[in-house]
């Protein structure tokens, strides 16, 4: 009876811990959504703005896990909705491992990193503690009871993510003035010092990527019509997203150690470019005249606007 005891007690401790731990990883990937949305990002699979739900849509099903596990309601169908999800995972780590060089897969956010290989260690960790405690059951709440803890924890599990943290991408892509740009977080960029000289006079603004291949071929085509039409070269401004090696392989490779070049962070480029690039974006009076990707760039309109 009493070793009996002892490992009723052990699988209490542990389905506590993984329920904070789930509701911890939640907390933690929300407290730093934007760098977790770029990494998902970073994938290609899907846009920018399906990340921002992807995303806040995991972090619920996060939360939403660890409520479960704790009050151990629907324990089973949890149980097996945790480990196909952690077996999932644990394929996608496998993945970067092998064919990115991550310094940090945002399972915890950005405040404490781990790469894709420690985190396949820590998922087979979670994956033995849930094969220890398999066998439990869920609790029998009264009818009543059960109906409010669910509705509360689906209600959590919403309302943190969502509305607490909301998409404001999608937000400013029904508010934008233009299709293309997301000219709610462009304006709001404009404030910044760097972009006052911007405010006044005709520009054109080349945002990009730095290890984008075809953000450097559209730089590349950008200088040849403005050499070709002798456009001043401080009339161009190219907004660059990356750390310094690689904007300074953008600069070498695309020729434009001549023009201006402007440091962005990726949360922020993300915001202003909906996730698409290169953009180009014809500026008049710090107002955004017309704004597109490669078909945009026509000599006629060019010479025309400058």
């Amino acid at each position: 009876m009493s070793n009996l005891n002892s490992l009723n007690i052990i699988k209490l401790i542990i389905r506590l811990l993984l329920g904070v731990f789930f509701i911890s990883t939640a907390v933690l990937k929300l407290l730093s959504i934007d760098s977790f949305e770029v990494y998902i990002y970073s994938f290609g699979i899907v846009n920018y703005i399906t990340v921002t739900f992807l995303s806040r849509l995991l972090i619920s099903i996060e939360l939403l896990i660890g409520i479960s596990l704790i009050f151990k309601i629907y324990f089973r169908q949890v149980w097996w909705l945790t480990m196909l999800i952690i077996a999932g995972f644990t394929l996608f780590l496998i993945y970067a491992a092998i064919f990115r060089n991550d310094s940090n897969c945002h399972c915890f956010g950005s405040l404490i990193e781990l790469d894709p290989s420690q985190s396949i260690i820590k998922n087979i960790i979670t994956i033995v503690l849930l094969l220890f405690i398999r066998k439990e059951q869920s609790h029998d709440y009264k009818p009543l009871m059960r109906k409010w803890l669910i509705g509360i924890s689906i209600a959590v599990s919403i309302i943190i993510p969502f509305v607490l943290v909301p998409m404001d991408v999608i937000y400013n892509k029904i508010h934008s003035e233009k299709e293309n740009i997301n000219t709610v977080a462009f304006y709001e960029s404009l404030s910044d010092s760097t972009y006052r000289e911007l405010q006044q006079g005709r520009y054109l603004i080349n945002y990009a990527l730095a290890g984008c291949k075809f953000c450097r071929i559209g730089a590349e085509k950008l200088v040849l019509m403005v050499e070709k039409h002798n456009i001043p070269h401080e009339k161009i401004k190219f907004v660059v997203g990356g750390n310094d090696d690689a904007i300074s392989k953008f600069i070498e490779k695309t020729n434009t150690s001549d023009y201006e070049h402007y440091k962005i962070p990726a949360p922020e480029l993300m915001s202003i470019t909906f996730g698409k690039f290169p953009l180009y974006v014809f500026l008049e009076d710090g107002k955004v005249v017309k704004a597109g990707d490669f078909r945009i760039l026509d000599d006629g309109f060019l010479m025309e606007f400058f």
